[in-house]
């Protein structure tokens, strides 16, 4: 049993890791495309991507979730996670970071835990447990010292950032939404269908919104930097591929409240990656943060045995 929280553990530390990396990539891939362009591209690659293990996952049971005809709950339920959860989730997320500042967007993503706890309380009938509340008052309390230098200078109050960053706690909003419809949807369907159906239904509107907010020109695709596409691959592989995969495979081990504490972790992989790919300075306050952090995780995850 504590095997297996440890891998749970592990796995959020492995995910959190690659999701860090959207920030920037929203960032730069954002100079170049509109938050519609780049939301549309992500998820053709991730779906592309993925696709191939889908087939796999199908030819080898045949008897899998999801093979056979799909309920009304089943539809109403992959639109709501592709026009409610995954649409907003992005190209809210890269809008806002575009008008405001990756640190800015990092923080705000502090709230999806406490969101998708309350989602999860409603829509699933999660209970909110004394363990739960406490790791979520210690991860909070780690990632306010980590981010010390962030709040001194109030970079969230500043009148030409917050239109950004309300875009961008709508984007959280979104993802506390997918990920609590997501844990519904996981018991019908496999992890891979879930990503595989969304991202396919999410594109329907993404196109068409393209059309009409963003068109796309050859001339306009060719002018792309390698950076742009760098970014846009970092997404898709990553960030909405490959992360995806992992956090919808804890999600059917563990509560999505439980899971989602794990986000808590994101600014201070945010740092570390930093530290590594840009040469930032780390402070002993940011190394206190990410340790305290860390044991909020660590609480709800392993402490705690999942309901699921």
């Amino acid at each position: 049993m504590l095997s297996k929280k440890l891998i749970n553990f592990a796995l959020l530390i492995l995910v959190n890791t690659m999701w860090a990396a959207q920030y920037a990539a929203y960032k730069t891939a954002s100079a170049q495309m509109g938050p519609v362009t780049v939301s549309a591209w992500t998820f053709l690659f991730a779906a592309l991507i993925l696709l191939p293990f889908l087939v796999k996952e199908r030819m080898a049971s045949a008897n899998a979730r999801g093979t056979g005809s799909w309920s009304r709950s089943d539809w109403t339920g992959f639109v709501m996670i592709g026009v409610f959860g995954l649409i907003p989730a992005s190209a809210l997320l890269a809008w806002g970071t575009e008008r405001s500042t990756a640190s800015n967007a990092a923080l705000i993503y502090l709230t999806v835990p406490i969101l998708t706890a309350v989602l999860a309380s409603v829509i699933l009938g999660e209970r909110m447990t004394r363990i739960r509340w406490v790791s979520l008052v210690i991860s909070l309390a780690g990632v306010l010292l980590l981010s010390r230098p962030d709040l001194r200078q109030q970079s969230l109050a500043r009148s030409e950032f917050l239109a950004g960053n309300v875009l961008v706690l709508l984007a959280c909003a979104s993802s506390s939404f997918y990920n609590v419809y997501s844990k519904d949807l996981l018991k019908r369907f496999s992890g891979l269908e879930i990503l595989v159906y969304g991202y396919a239904i999410a594109l329907v509107p993404s196109i068409l919104l393209l059309i009409w907010f963003e068109p796309l020109t050859w001339s306009v695709i060719a002018s792309y930097t390698t950076a742009t596409w760098i970014s846009v691959l970092v997404l898709s592989v990553f960030s909405w591929g490959l992360a995806m995969v992992l956090w919808m495979f804890v999600l059917g081990r563990l509560d999505v409240t439980q899971a989602s504490v794990s986000i808590y972790l994101l600014p201070f992989l945010g740092v570390l990656i930093s530290s590594a790919t840009l040469h930032e300075h780390i402070t002993g306050s940011m190394l206190i943060g990410g340790g305290v952090t860390l044991a909020g995780t660590i609480l709800i995850t392993v402490a705690e045995s999942p309901s699921a």
